[in-house]
C-alpha cells in the first residue's frame, strides 16, 4: 500500500511539474533576437547639450553662436521585430524634454534688436532602430529618424524683451547598448545626434524692420533608460 501510495504521488508530482516544465520551454527565448522582440515603454534621463547659432536676417546680417548645457528628460514606446537569429529591425517614438538654455546677453548691442536667449522645449521623435543581439541579455543598435524640437526665443534692444516660441525640424541618429536586467525589465545607454535646419522667427510686428532670425541647432546627447519589454 505504501509502495502504491508513493508512486501515486510520484506521477502526480510528474504530471503537475510537466506544465511548469513546458512553459518554460515555451516562453524562453528561441534565438538571442527574440530576447530583443516585443514591445517595450522606457523612461530617460540623460545630458543635453546644445550648440546654438541665431542669424539675423539683414543687410548686414549679425550671427551670434553659443552652447548650453542641460538634462533632458521624458520616455519612448515602440516595437521590434527578430529578423534574423541575431538582428532586430523597430520602430520607437519619443517625447522629452529639456532644462537647457542659451543665454546670449554678453553678445548684445545697445539699440539693436537681438536674440537675448533660447530655452530649449519639448522634443518630439519618431524613428527606426536595427539592432544586433550580442547574446539574450545584451544587445546593441543603431537608431535614425526625425525630429521636431520647439525653442522658446527671447528678442531684446536693450529696453524691451519680446518672446516667440519656434517649431525646428531635424534628423536624429544614435547608437548603443541594451542590456536585460531580467526576461522583462532593461537598461539602455546610448548617445544621440541631432541637426535643426532652419527655424524662422520674426519680432516685426513689435520691433522695426529686420527683426527676422533664422535658428540652427546641433544637438548631443548621453542617455540612460530603464523600460519594460512585453
Amino acid at each position: 500500500m505504501k509502495t502504491r501510495l508513493a508512486l501515486f504521488a510520484s506521477a502526480v508530482a510528474v504530471i503537475a511539474a510537466s506544465p511548469a516544465f513546458a512553459q518554460s520551454a515555451d516562453t524562453a527565448p528561441a534565438t538571442p533576437a527574440d530576447a530583443f522582440s516585443g514591445a517595450h515603454v522606457e523612461a530617460t534621463f540623460g545630458w543635453d547639450h546644445l550648440a546654438n547659432k541665431s542669424l539675423k536676417q539683414a543687410a548686414t546680417a549679425l550671427e551670434d553662436t553659443g552652447t548650453s548645457d542641460g538634462v533632458t528628460f521624458g520616455g519612448a514606446l515602440g516595437y521590434d521585430f527578430a529578423l534574423t537569429d541575431h538582428v532586430t529591425l523597430g520602430g520607437e517614438l519619443g517625447v522629452y524634454g529639456s532644462s537647457g538654455k542659451w543665454d546670449n546677453s554678453a553678445n548684445l548691442v545697445a539699440g539693436t534688436f537681438d536674440t537675448q536667449a533660447v530655452r530649449a522645449g519639448r522634443d518630439l521623435y519618431a524613428g527606426a532602430r536595427l539592432g544586433y543581439a550580442l547574446t539574450p541579455r545584451t544587445q546593441i543598435f543603431a537608431k535614425a529618424g526625425y525630429t521636431n524640437a520647439r525653442f522658446g526665443t527671447y528678442g531684446t534692444d536693450g529696453s524691451e524683451v519680446l518672446y516667440q516660441g519656434i517649431n525646428a525640424n531635424g534628423f536624429r541618429l544614435g547608437s548603443g547598448v541594451e542590456q536585460k536586467l531580467t526576461k522583462t525589465t532593461y537598461v539602455k545607454l546610448e548617445y544621440d545626434y541631432s541637426h535643426y535646419g532652419s527655424g524662422s522667427f520674426n519680432y516685426a510686428g513689435a520691433t522695426p524692420d529686420a527683426s527676422t532670425f533664422d535658428l540652427h541647432n546641433d544637438r548631443h546627447q548621453v542617455l540612460a533608460s530603464v523600460g519594460l519589454r512585453f
